[in-house]
């Protein structure tokens, strides 16, 4: 077993490091980071997420160009993701990409490709695949106890308020809008779930002083099991965060013998239509309640994969759930989307990668 230390160099300082600085920070003993991020009023905030003693630099070639560096995690606007990725595979660093992977399929297929020809791992943090409560409703689902699977219902509400410059507001940045950038957690979760989508019908709606592309979008999609799945994202909700207000995100599923969700702050329940179960536990107060099952993980989703992450790295058995290979299809799924509202069709999956186009 490896004794040594893995020098990890995280790309851009930005909001969602707030989100992956936990997860090194908990593996101190193991894994020591460098930061780049050229804008010095973040750097202050950066040490006081990762420890006073973080080196940061203001270039992220530089940590490219350092053989101590062994892997990257960029987190980057998503038009940085593509040219990024490839400039790490051809420094010979292992690579994290926080999602969306990239703004479209053909910048997944180059990123792939570009790690596979340099021998170095692409993982994506699709975060919500290691999160305890997530799992335990894919747990649910693959027991069988539900039947064969009818609908799914996955949900996504914020509030998203950026200021005039931002990346988040760019249709070239973000790689078109809220489906690209965040609905793909509950596509990336629906293909987790439920196999494979055949097709998708999609709408959404721009609000320009919001930002360029959509903030409100919805998908239904046909599976290839045969079973309908309806996404939706509203960004220009304010009640998501309020008491009592709406959800975070919800995941709903419907079998012939019951059904299950996730809800955030909630957790995750499931409900056997007979009251008859072989694996959850009835105490029922009443014919036909949804009992909770707890998750046995007290760790974020974005600690989680990066704690496997880190195994990989040192040559420990790992559970790495967010291969690039696979994840590029949960772009797919989103770009086919866009697709099918510009064409007023129902696409089909695959769909042809072409360069992006702003």
């Amino acid at each position: 077993m490896r004794t040594s230390k893995i020098k990890v160099g995280i790309l851009g300082g930005g909001g969602i490091l707030h989100a992956h600085a936990p997860g090194f920070t908990r593996l101190r003993d193991v894994c020591e980071v460098v930061v780049a991020e050229r804008d010095v009023s973040r750097h202050g905030l950066i040490r006081e997420l990762l420890g006073n003693e973080t080196e940061i630099v203001t270039d992220y070639k530089e940590l490219l160009n350092r053989a101590d560096i062994e892997a990257v995690d960029i987190l980057l606007p998503h038009d940085l993701h593509l040219p990024v990725t490839l400039e790490a595979a051809e420094a010979g660093k292992q690579v994290l990409t926080e999602k969306v992977m990239a703004r479209n399929v053909y910048e997944c297929d180059r990123m792939i490709e570009a790690c596979r020809k340099a021998g170095v791992t692409l993982t994506v943090c699709h975060d919500r695949r290691y999160d305890g409560d997530w799992q335990v409703l894919k747990h649910i689902v693959e027991s069988g106890e539900l039947g064969e699977i009818l609908f799914w219902k996955l949900e996504h509400n914020q509030n998203v308020v950026v200021p005039e410059g931002h990346w988040i507001r760019s249709y070239d940045k973000i790689g078109g809008g809220a489906i690209m950038s965040c609905l793909t957690h509950q596509i990336d979760s629906l293909r987790w779930y439920g196999g494979e989508v055949e097709n998708v019908t999609s709408m959404s709606k721009v609000v320009p002083e919001r930002m360029e592309g959509e903030v409100i979008g919805g998908l239904l999609a046909r599976m290839k099991s045969g079973a309908l799945a309806l996404l939706s994202i509203n960004w220009h909700t304010q009640s998501h965060d309020a008491p009592n207000g709406l959800w975070y995100e919800f995941n709903h599923v419907t079998g012939t013998k019951g059904e299950a969700y996730f809800m955030s702050g909630k957790g995750t329940y499931v409900k056997i239509h007979n009251g008859e179960s072989q694996l959850f536990e009835y105490n029922q107060r009443g014919e036909g309640s949804f009992v909770k099952i707890e998750s046995a993980s007290q760790l974020t989703g974005h600690q989680r994969c990066i704690e496997e992450w880190v195994k990989s790295l040192r040559g420990e058995e790992a559970s790495i759930l967010t291969d690039g290979t696979d994840i590029r299809k949960t772009v797919e799924v989103a770009e086919a989307a866009y697709l099918s509202e510009r064409t007023g069709c129902v696409a089909k999956i695959p769909i042809e990668p072409t360069p992006w186009q702003q």
